[in-house]
Parts: C-alpha cells; structure tokens; sequence
C-alpha cells in the first residue's frame, strides 16, 4: 500500500502539490479564525466523568454559573487611603474599568462606596476593588485584556502601584505565556534540526525538506484542531503538544523517506522508481511507526481529564497528517526534485551521507 501511494504521487507531483497546499491554505485560515475560540485555559475534568456531571447539573438547575471576578490591587509607599491623592487614583482606576460598559463589567466596588474596611490593609496604604466580568471564563479573558491594560498604564504612575489578579486575567497571562514559549521553542528548536539534518544529509535542500513537511503537518492539524474545538473544548497546551510531536514525528519520518531514496538513486533507479522503492520500504517503516504511535497515545483519552484527553487529540491528529504527508506529500516532492535532492552540498559535510551498495533484492523494509 504505502509503494501505492508513492507511486501515484510521485506520477503525478504538481497534483498532489496542489491538493496539499489547497488543504494547507484552508487548515492555516480555520486555524487563524476558530483557534482562539477553540481552546481554553480552564483545567477540568472531562464531561464523562460523573463528579463534573454532578458540578454541572449543581451549575444548571441551583447556583447558576460561577461568576468571574477581577481583584485590582491599588497600592503606596507613602500614602493612605485617607489621604486624597489615593482616593483620586483609586476612583480614576475604578471609573476607567466601569467605562468599560456592562457588557463586559457587571459590577464592581471600591472601599470609598461601601466603606468596609475589610477593603484596606492594616497600614491603610493597599486595597482592593473586586469587579465581576460578563460572559463565561473565555469571555471575560477577552475583558480583562481591557482591565490588564487600564491596570499597566496605571502602574507606577504618581508613585502608586495597580496590579490586579483573578481567574481570566492569570487566563490571559497563561496564554502569553504558553504563546512566547511556543515562538521560542520554534525559534530554537527549528534551527538546531536543521543543523541536525544538514549534518546528516550534507545538502541543505535534502535537509530543508523534513522541516518543511513538518511545517504542513502542523498547519494543518491546529486545522483540524479549530474545528474540532467547536464542538469538544480543548485546553490551550494542545498548541504546544501539535509543535512539538509534529516536528519530532515529521522530520523523523521524512528522515527515513529521503535517505532511502538517496540510496536508491545513488544505486542508479531513476527518481520515479526510486520514490516508489522507498515508499515501499521505508514507508512502510512509517506507516507501521505512525499506526503505532496513535495506538499508543490512545490510551490517554480514556483518562477522564480534559487536559490529557486534549494533547491525546493534539498528538494523535499531528502524528496521522505528518504520516499521510510523509507517504505522499513527500515522494512528490523527491519525484520533482529528483538528484537535485542533493543540491547546495555543506563542504565537509557530504561525506556523512549513508549509502548502501547493493539494494538488488528488496525486503520487507
């Protein structure tokens, strides 16, 4: 199956190119449209689990939905709540938030309205301001960027200091965070495996190539991932668990790909018999790799907790597009390439290349 699946790509390469930049495109738009909405950073049991059942019937029929609320913290060195410096900062803090409108604040206190001292520190010099959010926990992130903004221009101002601390905005903070350790990891993890991979091959397009498959698999599993999310919420860290499997499955699978096929076209095979040969061997290496790996990571969604059951989905929905990209999307790309797989050599570099003198009989790898 998997020399099949060689064969007709590596016959008709600009097609299935073009099948898997049309499918790249449409998986890139749904991601940058439905991801946001899709994940969240709310940590949970799953919906099977019947203690979460109970906490949502308790949720539906008794107290109603559990209310957001932001606590902003107004702070100085030097004054008092009594003096009026402090109460001018702290009723122009609190006028700012409650312009925000109802629809995105429903309420909110300070010590000067109610005049409870439960409010203010034992040196009067901290208090609080509680406000309560609209709309359900992802909602009331989009709210508190508003109010983490309104606080950080604050900050520091005239000698004071505005912080504030809640469940969405520690949400908000948590998907930054999540976010610039992803560009990081990108930005560290990509570079070192190409240096890897030219280390190996001694050709920067040969090595170029797992890290571009792998780019596509991620594309289009945050995809799937967006869509999926509509219907069956996951937790923001699938982001990270569909970069970091697809590019470790995705070089890994093209790495075996390639160097077969370089094998076989240092044997003499043309490249379209080449790409079928290691589609045939190799590929079934993947294929039997990537069945594996998803069987394996099955096994997390029958843990009642959102958290696993979403890096499951992540891994396992990464895991099956870089192993359908790897049996098709890549021997087009050797097919189109050919011995050109070798061009822009790294001197001193070439010689690491493996090579296999005699693929007359072929086995079952």
């Amino acid at each position: 199956m998997t020399g099949y699946l060689a064969r007709i790509s590596a016959r008709r390469p600009l097609v299935t190119l073009a099948i898997w930049l049309v499918v790249a495109v449409v998986a890139g738009g749904l991601s940058q449209a439905l991801l946001d909405s899709a994940t969240t950073t709310e940590l949970k049991l799953g919906s099977g689990a019947r203690s979460q059942q109970a906490a949502e019937l308790l949720e539906d029929r008794l107290r109603g939905p559990e209310p957001i609320t932001e606590i902003v913290i107004v702070q100085s060195d030097s004054l008092t709540v009594d003096d009026a410096a402090f109460k001018t900062k702290v009723e122009t803090v609190f006028g700012q938030i409650i312009a925000l409108g109802p629809d995105a604040v429903t309420a909110g206190l300070n010590y000067y309205l109610t005049g409870d001292e439960r409010q203010v520190s034992a040196d009067r010099r901290t208090t609080l301001m509680p406000f309560r959010l609209a709309g359900d926990l992802k909602e009331a992130e989009g709210h508190a960027e508003h109010i983490l903004d309104i606080v950080e221009a604050a900050d520091g101002v005239e000698g004071f200091r505005v912080l504030t601390s809640g469940k969405a905005s520690i949400s908000v903070e948590q998907n930054e965070l999540a976010l610039h350790d992803l560009e990081q990891g990108e930005r560290f993890g990509i570079p070192v495996a190409l240096l890897i991979l030219v280390a190996l091959f001694g050709s920067l397009v040969a090595a170029l190539a797992p890290i571009g498959l792998a780019i596509v698999a991620i594309v289009i599993a945050l995809g799937f991932v967006a869509v999926i999310g509509q219907a069956f919420q996951l937790v923001f860290f699938v982001t990270l668990m569909v970069t970091m499997i697809g590019l470790a499955v995705g070089i890994d699978y093209s790495l075996l790909i390639i160097s077969r096929f370089r094998e076989e076209m240092d044997c003499g095979l043309d490249k379209l018999e080449a790409a079928e040969r290691a589609g045939s061997t190799a590929g079934r290496t993947v294929l039997f790799s990537g069945v594996t790996v998803i069987i394996a990571i099955c096994g997390m969604l029958i843990v009642p907790f959102l958290f696993f059951q979403s890096l499951a989905i992540g891994a396992i929905l990464v895991v099956a597009v870089a192993l359908a990209a790897t049996l098709t999307l890549l021997p087009a790309v050797l097919a189109l390439l050919g011995p050109r797989v070798n061009l822009l050599p790294v001197p001193l570099l070439g010689r690491f290349k493996v090579t296999s003198p005699d693929h007359s009989k072929a086995g079952f790898w």
